[in-house]
């Protein structure tokens, strides 16, 4: 827990009161506090997060919080209300927090109807698409970053069609190193798949849009029937591969880590039906009914699957470090989650020869 002397700090210096607890993320402590009359949410970062000393970094931070209230403003401008309206933070190495709008309860899968699932999810997808077309302003693409000489940017200079082809040929070649150490993982229809969706995305992508890496669950708020998005990942990129990366991640991975001690609680696999419902809402809303577009996500689909399993390979070759065995679980449990993926592969690439 946190230093109670450092919180009381946050509360005076965010000009807040009455705190009580929320819970506790992965990297931050939350609190609801009052201001003003109304509910917000106070974060403070942990001093210790996955089981390692977290150093104090302020570039890295402000481009977390920087991005965090550049997706909240494009997100409202957007679709009003899908986001907390008021967002600021507060950087210095003696003390660290955010101050966001409080905007409802996390979804409780548990008590979450199918029907209600699949509306969540279409929501949600209808709020991706739609930020996509707000301008967002900043050079570079990828993942964004902070400096004092030019503030928030891409991370990443250049030309990101030549980015995004160079990562094409990296996912061919991490295809390539799989299909080595695990020869069950070749297959002339995933193989036909990958390279498929590797000349879609040359094909349709043309500049880098402000999109989010990061709707998990916990992320994602009821206030009365608005869903409202928190704590996103934003990055600046080709918008169908986050697409893709909301299938992947609720139609296979958060279900193949449930049982790790980073997800435990959550009880993913129990509610696997629920989570593809998302997806398959999200999908829907996301495309717009545009057959074009759901070609693009499963193809998108796709890369991210062989992703998780390049990742998964990564970490069976080196000892595992203690964030990796909260993250991931034994090597036991990543091997045997390879063959999950491969068998999502499989699946993926039936369904891109329908589509």
């Amino acid at each position: 827990m946190i230093n109670p002397l450092k919180l009381q700090e946050a509360i005076r210096h965010a000009e807040v009161e009455t705190p009580v607890f929320l819970g506790e993320g992965a990297w931050h402590h939350a609190w609801k506090v009052r201001k003003d009359g109304s509910d917000w949410v106070l974060r403070i970062p942990k001093e210790i997060a996955y089981g390692q000393p977290v150093p104090f970094d302020e570039a890295a931070l402000k481009a977390e919080y920087g991005g965090t209230q550049l997706y909240y403003a494009a997100v409202n401008q957007a679709v009003k209300g899908a986001a907390p309206m008021h967002y600021s933070f507060y950087v210095t190495e003696e003390l660290t927090y955010t101050r966001e709008s409080f905007v409802g309860t996390a979804i409780d899968l548990a008590e979450l109807k199918h029907e209600a699932a699949f509306q969540v999810g279409q929501n949600i997808g209808e709020i991706y698409r739609k930020t996509e077309k707000i301008p967002h302003g900043l050079s570079g693409y990828g993942f964004l970053a902070w400096s004092k000489e030019d503030g928030l940017r891409g991370s990443i200079e250049g030309d990101a069609q030549q980015g995004l082809k160079e990562e094409s040929e990296e996912q061919l070649a991490d295809y390539g190193t799989l299909c080595r150490d695990f020869p069950e993982f070749r297959s002339e229809a995933v193989e036909k798949a990958i390279h498929w969706a590797a000349e879609l995305r040359q094909q349709r992508f043309t500049i880098p849009l402000l999109t989010n890496q990061d709707a998990s669950p916990e992320n994602i708020l009821m206030n009365g029937t608005q869903v409202c998005l928190i704590d996103p990942y934003p990055i600046l990129y080709y918008p169908r591969g986050m697409a893709g990366n909301f299938m992947n991640l609720y139609e296979t991975y958060f279900v193949s880590l449930a049982a790790t001690e980073r997800y435990r609680k959550h009880r993913f696999d129990v509610h696997e039906a629920k989570m593809k419902a998302i997806a398959e809402g999200f999908l829907t809303g996301y495309s717009d009914g545009i057959p074009e577009i759901v070609r693009e996500v499963r193809g998108e689909q796709v890369l991210q699957v062989l992703e998780s399993a390049f990742s998964h390979l990564q970490l069976l070759e080196g000892e595992l470090s203690k964030e990796a065995e909260i993250r991931f679980g034994t090597k036991e449990d990543i091997a045997g989650r390879l063959q999950l993926f491969l068998k999502e592969l499989e699946r993926l690439a039936a369904i891109n020869q329908q589509i």
